[in-house]
């Protein structure tokens, strides 16, 4: 596995981790009655629900590609995550504006789909590669369609 790979590989738990603790934050200061610390209500809502779902679906998406041998991530996932990722700086970005709540209704469900066919791709390729083969002429295609996009 090359140092790209892994660095694709790990990036998941990373901002896993990152958005988690701040989704926390959120709810600490929610719970401490400080909600005027967040600066509009898009980065209330950011906080104290996209973020928090954002680290669970990474984490899921992480613990999917670990099943595999070897647990490398696709170019299409990459690219998923590219998306994602953009989506989420973007997001963090206009939280600071209250004229961009607009966007912030925009870009939380673009967030979601993203996320969505991110965990669709890695759940269903790790269940191809984890499938047992049967030496059929079906496999050879599949395993050439696996090799088409695994880049």
């Amino acid at each position: 596995m090359t140092t790209a790979d892994r660095l694709w590989l790990w990036s998941q738990p990373v901002v896993a981790v990152l958005a988690g603790v701040a989704g926390v934050w959120a709810w600490v200061l929610q719970l401490s009655g400080q909600v005027s610390a967040l600066p509009t209500l898009q980065a209330l809502v950011t906080g104290s629900f996209v973020l928090p779902g954002l680290a669970l679906s990474l984490m899921i998406n992480h613990a999917a590609v670990m099943l595999r041998r070897p647990p490398r991530l696709t170019i299409g996932e990459r690219l998923l995550l590219i998306i994602e990722y953009t989506i989420v700086v973007a997001i963090l970005a206009i939280s600071l504006s209250p004229d961009a709540l607009i966007l912030g209704y925009l870009l939380w469900p673009l967030l979601i789909a993203v996320a969505a066919m991110a965990f669709y791709s890695m759940a269903a390729n790790t269940s191809r590669t984890r499938r047992p083969s049967t030496g059929g002429e079906h496999d050879d295609l599949a395993a050439f369609h696996d090799s088409a996009v695994s880049g």
